[in-house]
């Protein structure tokens, strides 16, 4: 492009020096300032061209640059999505193992994996609070719990009134999780104070917390056969 700019000027130039008479009915003054007007033309017409191209490789370079940035924006996100799902796998699977280690199901270890749950639940949620429950339906009498040392408590009554198909329930700034169904008569509830409200609007981490309630009604079934 810039060769043509040189070739331009240069002939611009020497335009007083090719023509060299008149030419038909024009005389060579004005020969030379049609021939001038017309490679003046010429450079606008090549100056306007490079700046289109100038502007279309800018644009391009712009959509480059977006492609970049939301290709990196989305392995970003599939890393952490992918680091999640890996951090809760590894909740769930450490539970299971620890249910599923009946030698080792000593009194002290019943509460170690109740405490695993309840700091699985906390960390699922981002949560600062949360507490464990085993009631009794019919009766709304306490058979276990695990609460923490300070918080709103939640009653019994609020617990044993959630519907037969109805898991998950806001009460006050609680959430309460119960287990699927009961054995021997009772439910499981993890009552979880001051959490994320962003993770609790996942789905998965709703799915997961069903689990642990349903794991903790194992275990206490498992070491409390029938009352």
């Amino acid at each position: 492009m810039y060769w043509l700019f040189l070739i331009s000027f240069i002939i611009t130039v020497l335009i007083p020096d090719l023509v060299t008479g008149n030419v038909w009915f024009l005389s060579e003054t004005r020969v030379e300032e049609v021939a001038i007007f017309l490679m003046g033309i010429l450079t606008f017409a090549i100056i306007l061209k490079n700046e289109q191209q100038i502007l279309f490789h800018k644009k391009e370079k712009e959509k480059d640059e977006k492609r970049i940035e939301q290709t990196v924006k989305d392995l970003v996100e599939s890393y952490s999505y992918i680091g999640e799902v890996n951090r809760k796998m590894d909740i769930l699977m450490g539970i299971a193992l620890g249910l599923t280690d009946r030698t080792t199901l000593s009194q002290s270890h019943e509460k170690e994996t109740y405490h695993s749950i309840i700091n699985a639940a906390n960390s699922l949620l981002k949560a600062e609070l949360t507490s464990l429950k085993f009631v009794e339906v019919e009766t709304a009498k306490t058979r276990k719990e695990f609460l923490p040392e300070e918080g709103e408590m939640v009653k019994n009554e609020v617990l044993t009134a959630m519907e037969e198909n109805v898991n998950i329930k806001k009460y006050k700034n609680a959430l309460i999780i119960s287990s699927h169904q009961e054995m021997h008569g009772v439910k499981s509830y993890l009552i979880i104070h001051d959490y994320d409200t962003e993770e609790e609007n996942n789905p998965k981490n709703m799915e997961i917390l069903k689990v642990f309630a349903s794991q903790a009604l194992f275990l206490y079934s498992y070491t409390h056969p029938r009352q």
